[in-house]
C-alpha cells in the first residue's frame, strides 16, 4: 500500500526533507523570538565614546560598548540597580591611557546602596605580576584607578550586568603597572 502524503504539490516537495526543513525553520525562528523576548531584545548594541571628564550612562543604553578616550581622566555612573533594570548590561573598554596626579578612570555606581559583585583583574604591564581584586560586598559602589598600579592604562575592559535589586556584577581585567592594588572603594 502506498503511502499518501498530506501535500499534493509538485513532486519535488513531497519528500520527507521538505516537511522536516519547514519545522526546522520554524523552530529556529522561535528560538530567536525567544532569546530577544526573554534576553536580549533591548540591547542597543551602541558603541559610545566618551571624550569628556564625566559620562552618565543611560537605562536606554542597554547593552552599549563604551570606550573612555581621555587622557585627563573620565568617570561613568551606571544606571540605577533596582528590580526594573536587572539584565542591563554594558561593557567598558579604556581605550586612552590616563596620565597625571588626580586623573582617573571612575565607574560610579548611581547610589550608594548600589553595591559592586563579583571581581577583576589587574594585570601589571611591568612586573610580572597581577592580581584578582574583589569588591567587598558591603560597601563598595565605585571602581576609581587613580594611580597606574590600579588599573588606569589603555587595553583594559570591564564588564557590568545590574543582576539584582542593588547588586552590579563586574568582572573583566584593567590594565596597570608597578605593583598592582585593587581600585575598588
Amino acid at each position: 500500500m502506498s503511502k499518501k502524503l498530506p501535500y499534493s504539490g509538485s513532486a519535488a516537495k513531497k519528500g520527507r526533507d521538505f516537511y522536516s526543513s519547514g519545522i526546522n525553520r520554524l523552530l529556529n525562528r522561535i528560538d530567536k523570538l525567544e532569546h530577544q523576548v526573554f534576553c536580549c531584545g533591548d540591547d542597543t548594541d551602541e558603541v559610545i565614546v566618551i571624550t569628556e571628564p564625566e559620562g552618565p550612562i543611560g537605562e536606554n543604553q542597554d547593552g552599549a560598548f563604551i570606550i573612555l578616550d581621555r587622557a585627563g581622566g573620565v568617570a561613568i555612573t551606571l544606571p540605577e540597580a533596582t528590580a526594573a533594570n536587572i539584565g542591563w548590561n554594558a561593557t567598558v573598554n579604556v581605550k586612552t591611557s590616563v596620565t597625571g596626579v588626580g586623573n582617573s578612570v571612575t565607574v560610579k555606581a548611581s547610589r550608594t546602596t548600589d553595591l559592586f559583585v563579583g571581581g577583576i583583574n589587574i594585570a601589571s604591564t611591568t612586573v610580572a605580576k597581577s592580581i584578582a581584586a574583589q569588591p567587598n560586598g558591603t560597601s563598595h559602589d565605585q571602581i576609581v584607578a587613580d594611580t597606574d598600579e590600579k588599573g588606569r592604562l589603555a587595553g583594559g575592559s570591564l564588564t557590568f550586568k545590574i543582576i539584582e535589586a542593588n547588586k552590579i556584577f563586574v568582572s573583566g581585567t584593567l590594565v596597570g603597572s608597578g605593583t598592582v592594588a585593587t581600585p575598588f572603594v
